[in-house]
């Protein structure tokens, strides 16, 4: 692969990690847990899915702005990182936690509602960049 295909768009990138860390702040805030309290939790959480994310999602190259890709292709890569990240993160967070499984709910709400976030997140910058290249050809 060439340096096009593994270029990082770090705003892309902070984005997902803010869109993640929000993901997790919400299900804290849902099992009653205070945002102070649970510091080191909700940081532990954030990580846990933020690091397999980062890497799949680079490998995967969906780190980049979708250039001339339609919606449905570069949200259809997306959706498919997600789907490899978020186990192997709550895979990851279950061996920090020193968990021996992980309860097939919170697998299902991980997947389907952090990819949710995660793809409006990314529709929202399909748009603005669509939108942007429109204007820059007007």
């Amino acid at each position: 692969m060439n340096n096009t295909t593994r270029s990082i768009s770090l705003p892309l990138l902070a984005g997902d990690l803010l869109v993640l860390l929000i993901f997790v702040i919400i299900g804290q805030l849902d099992h009653g847990m205070s945002i102070t309290g649970a510091l080191p939790s909700l940081i532990a959480t954030t990580l846990a899915l933020a690091l397999p994310w980062a890497i799949i999602a680079w490998l995967m190259g969906v780190l980049r702005l979708p250039g001339d890709r339609t919606a449905a292709a570069w949200l259809g890569r997306v959706a498919a990182a997600w789907l490899i990240a978020a186990p192997l993160g709550l895979i990851l967070r279950a061996l920090w936690r020193g968990q021996a499984s992980i309860i097939l709910i919170f697998m299902i709400v991980a997947l389907g509602l952090g990819g949710l976030f995660v793809l409006v997140w990314r529709a929202a910058v399909y748009w603005w960049v669509q939108r942007r290249a429109l204007g820059a050809e007007a």
